[in-house]
């Protein structure tokens, strides 16, 4: 039975139909643009720049023709393809893996997801975008669920990890939450990488179940929710759970058990938290990019962390995400966290609105359980918030929605 690679849309695609895939395409092509980012398109597109050392910029599949001029990029030079002068004869996988070992050149270039601005481009080589992968023959029967945006970051270190170690991918990324239970049962999905939001938006579909099969839950893009890692581990109970730092910059950097991140040995020099608090690191752990602003040598993520000791930190929140209540100063994350404690509430956005006296006030988006009456949770919520958070912290408007907005990424917006 041929080796499967990916599974999308109850399709699925053999290892064996990607090395006939690889062989007989003729052109490279300078954008690998794909449409609605059809995950087989888009790895192959990746693999096939790969094996011939040749560079490539990976766009989101969801950009318009006018985001994509914004970026500077002609749209006519989309269809641009030349010739190749040499021809794949791939018969094996191993064949695929080994020619890989020997990539020098390669440069991939994607772009940050621009929720703080014009998108970056950043480019970056084979040894940055894979510096965290594992490969082990004792990973070789991992199956990964993929929850993440292919052609975005976090999306290419899943597909990495999986690639690398022969594994087979079950596409999850826009799919209905009501499907997941049964295609983790389906395909037996051994590891699970996404977002808070993924798996707040999944929870109320697989709680009451047990899937045994699942050996690790990931956490990636957004911050690390204690409350949600507890009802997580009642529905996989056998998985061990890990918090990824990662981003388009830098690539992932850092990982911890629960939301204390470990800055390690080979790393220390490289790293440095601000008098502000604020999370930098170091240019030569970045990708390459012409747009990015540095301070001498360092880059400023515009992550706020609490430093727990010398090569250990917590993550707070984005600094843009901060919030300037009457002059006190409010991070939305923390609001968010004590009031997804409050029975009924399934997942909640806090965020800002203009106000005349305060200059800002805070609204909370309310994703709510559908027997809970709007009411009653609007009043214990009130009262709950007003019992543990300090009156400035507290949310004046709050509104019941079905689904909270989100990027192309996966993560919530604030704005």
């Amino acid at each position: 039975m041929e080796k499967v690679f990916l599974v999308h849309n109850d399709i699925a695609y053999s290892y064996q139909k990607l090395l006939l895939d690889l062989n007989n395409k003729e052109y490279e092509i300078p954008y690998l643009y794909v449409k609605d980012n059809h995950p087989y398109d888009v790895f192959l597109g990746i693999v096939h720049s790969l094996l011939f050392d040749y560079p490539i910029e990976v766009l989101d599949g969801d950009f318009s023709e006018k985001e994509i001029s914004e970026l500077g990029i002609d749209v006519n030079a989309l269809t641009l393809k030349s010739k190749l002068k040499e021809h794949l004869n791939l018969q094996k996988l191993d064949e695929v893996m080994q020619r890989v070992k020997d990539i020098e050149n390669w440069q991939l270039t994607l772009y940050t997801s621009g929720t703080t601005g014009r998108p970056k481009k950043m480019s970056h080589t084979f040894q940055t975008l894979t510096r965290n992968v594992k490969i082990h023959k004792k990973f070789e029967n991992d199956i990964w669920a993929f929850a993440y945006n292919p052609t975005h970051m976090a999306g290419l270190q899943v597909f990495f990890q999986a690639f690398l170690n022969q594994n087979t991918l079950i596409y999850m990324f826009g799919e209905s939450m009501k499907k997941i239970p049964a295609l983790i049962e389906e395909y037996q999905i051994t590891h699970i990488s996404s977002t808070a939001t993924f798996y707040r938006n999944v929870l109320p579909y697989v709680q009451g179940n047990t899937f045994y099969m699942v050996k690790r839950v990931t956490f990636g893009g957004e911050k690390f929710d204690l409350l949600l890692e507890e009802k997580l581990k009642a529905v996989f109970s056998n998985a061990k759970m890990i918090n990824i730092y990662a981003s388009t910059e830098a690539g992932s950097l850092f990982t911890a058990q629960r939301d204390t991140f470990e800055i390690k040995l080979e790393h220390q020099q490289w790293v440095k938290i601000t008098a502000q608090q604020e999370l930098c690191i170091h240019h030569s752990l970045l990708g390459h990019s012409k747009s990015l602003s540095l301070d001498s040598e360092w880059f400023h993520t515009g992550d706020l962390v609490e430093l727990v000791d010398e090569t250990h930190f917590k993550f707070q929140s984005r600094q843009s995400d901060m919030v300037n209540v009457g002059g006190y100063k409010v991070n939305p994350l923390e609001v968010e966290n004590i009031l997804m404690q409050v029975p009924g509430v399934i997942d909640i956005l806090v965020k800002s609105k203009n106000n005349s006296v305060t200059g800002e006030l805070l609204v909370a988006d309310v994703i709510k359980n559908q027997e809970m009456d709007e009411k009653e949770l609007k009043k214990e919520i009130k009262q709950y918030a007003s019992i543990h958070l300090q009156e400035w912290k507290v949310p004046r408007i709050i509104k019941f929605v079905d689904e909270l907005p989100s990027t192309r990424t996966g993560k919530k917006v604030r704005k």
